[in-house]
Order: structure tokens, then sequence, then C-alpha cells
């Protein structure tokens, strides 16, 4: 079998220390355009600014802006891995969302062509952020139990249509002028104290709101019952918590898992550049499995947290 490394585009937001943790290669950077116009690669470890002063100054509305990991870039990392022997599961942002998925399959037609005994196996996670990192995580554990490159990339194929987000946000006016919601969506699920909770279909890949809860105490009963009716009764269960700048939320949240699961593996992320662009300050989200597929479009799921909420 031969020797494979996991990589993913800068969407993943793992730290440094879980990415050690499970022997997860750093991401393929994107761009960031700062407000001042100057374009930067994507500030995965927080190198250039700080994930503090990053979200004070999007709350302030400075207008940062995203781009896409140069193929330049990602074939010269691919390549680096295939003249080693190794093979490559790479995990990236939804195409939904990104051209980065298609990046990826032109540099594994090139340089498949090159290297033709090299393998580069590319996973649309249909997510983002903590659902392209705990894709990753899996990936890890299931090499670790000595499974291949192509068997681990047809089992995370299969497995990430089971992968639910369930968290609240702020504001989704940053949502809307990335062009991932409507403006109408935008200005109804954002009014004060209501704070928009969704989920993300396997068929676009791109979120679905599926109802409001009224301050953060309501969504985390929401979300405790969301997870009761949905988490997967296998184990080990692996859940990730995302947060951009709300720590004490966040904590919350993985409370919430830990008390459903108490022999999971949860781990709690800051959400990066590349993400927090275009969901800005006040994002909580918990990705975990169900059993079963995320139902199309999310209609049970949206069914679900409307007869949640109508007994609050």
């Amino acid at each position: 079998m031969s020797e494979y490394v996991i990589l993913a585009d800068s969407c993943m937001d793992l730290s440094a220390e879980q990415r050690q943790q499970f022997k997860i290669e750093k991401p393929v950077p994107g761009s960031v355009v700062y407000p001042d116009g100057t374009d930067h690669l994507a500030a995965i470890d927080w190198e250039e600014i700080s994930f503090e002063d990053f979200y004070h100054r999007l709350d302030k509305k400075e207008n940062f802006k995203t781009g896409l990991p140069n193929q330049y870039l990602i074939g010269e990392r691919v390549e680096e891995y295939f003249k080693q022997g190794k093979d490559i599961i790479a995990v990236t942002l939804s195409s939904g969302m990104s051209g980065t998925y298609n990046s990826f399959l032109l540099v594994k037609r090139d340089l498949e062509e090159k290297y033709p005994e090299r393998h580069l196996y590319v996973v649309d996670s249909k997510r983002y952020s903590g659902g392209i990192s705990i894709l990753c995580v899996l990936a890890s554990l299931n090499r670790d139990k000595g499974m291949s490159a192509e068997e681990n990339f047809k089992w995370l194929e299969e497995k990430k249509r089971c992968l639910h987000q369930v968290g609240m946000l702020d504001n989704l006016f940053f949502l809307q002028r990335s062009g991932r919601i409507s403006k109408a969506k935008a200005f109804f699920g954002t009014m004060a104290g209501v704070k928009p909770m969704a989920d993300f279909s396997n068929e676009t890949g791109m979120p679905c709101v599926l109802g409001n809860a009224r301050g953060y105490k309501a969504g985390y009963k929401v979300a405790d019952e969301f997870l009761k009716a949905l988490l997967s009764k296998q184990e080990p269960q692996v859940m990730i918590c995302v947060h951009s700048i709300r720590e004490e939320q966040c904590d919350e949240f993985v409370k919430i898992a830990k008390a459903n699961a108490p022999e999971a593996t949860v781990l709690k992320c800051r959400m990066g550049q590349s993400n927090g662009v275009n969901v800005g300050p006040g994002l909580i989200a918990l990705f975990f499995f169900s059993d079963s597929p995320v139902s199309k479009d999310c209609e049970e799921e949206r069914k679900l947290l409307a007869s949640i909420l109508s007994k609050k």
C-alpha cells in the first residue's frame, strides 16, 4: 500500500497543534485582499494578523475579500508529495461555494499524467470550515487503521453525505454579500435577538437556513435537541465546534456535544480568514454525523427544527 498524505485548502480550520496531532498537512492557502487593496496569502496560523484583530475589523465593516488557492500553488504542493512517492487525499471547500474543487481536479489531471504511479484523490466536502476539518480528521483515523488511500476516499465520499451542522449566526449579511444567500433572506434572517440556524444541502453544497432561535439560551436548547435527534449512534463519534470570535458560546456547544456523547472526540476550532471573510463575526457551528444522509435540500431537518422550536 502506497504511503499517502491528507491535504486541504485553507478553508479547513484545524490549528497547527490539531494538524500535528492527526498528521494532517498544512493547507494550501487561498488569497485574501485586505481593505487597502493589497493581496495576501490566507494567514492559516494567524501569521500576519491576529484572530481578534481580524474579526474586530470585519465587525467594523472593513472590506476584506477572498480568492481561490492559486492553481500553481496547488500543483506545487501536489508535485512535492508525488516526488516523495506519496499519494494524496485532498478535501476541498464545497464546489457550490468555490472553484477550488475544480482547480484540484485540473491539477490531478495534469500531474497524474506526469506521475502515472501516483494518485490524487479529491473529495468535494460539500461543506466548509469544520466540515472540511472533520473529514480530514476521519481520513487520518482511517489511515491509522490501515485503510488505503483509495478505500479511504470512497469511504469519505459516502460518509460526507451524513455530515450535519447545527449552530447560530449573528448576522447573515456577510453570507449575502458573498452571494451565499439572497438579500431578502439576509434581511429577514437578521433581526435583533434572532439567531439564524442552518444545516448544509448535499445537493447544492450551500447552507440552508432551517429556522431562527430567539437568543443564545434558546439556541443552546434547540441545538441540544437537534443533536439528540440526529447524532449517530455509532462509535467513536467525532465532532468539531468552530467559532468566529464567539468563544464563550462555542464552549457551551462543546458542553452540549460532550453531554450527548461522553466518549466522543470533540475539537474546538477558531474560524480562519478564508471562511471568516464570508461569514463574519458571530458564528458558532457544531459539525457532527448522523446515521442517515442529510435529507434532500434539508427538508426533514427543517421540519425537525420547526418541531423543536414549536415546543419552546
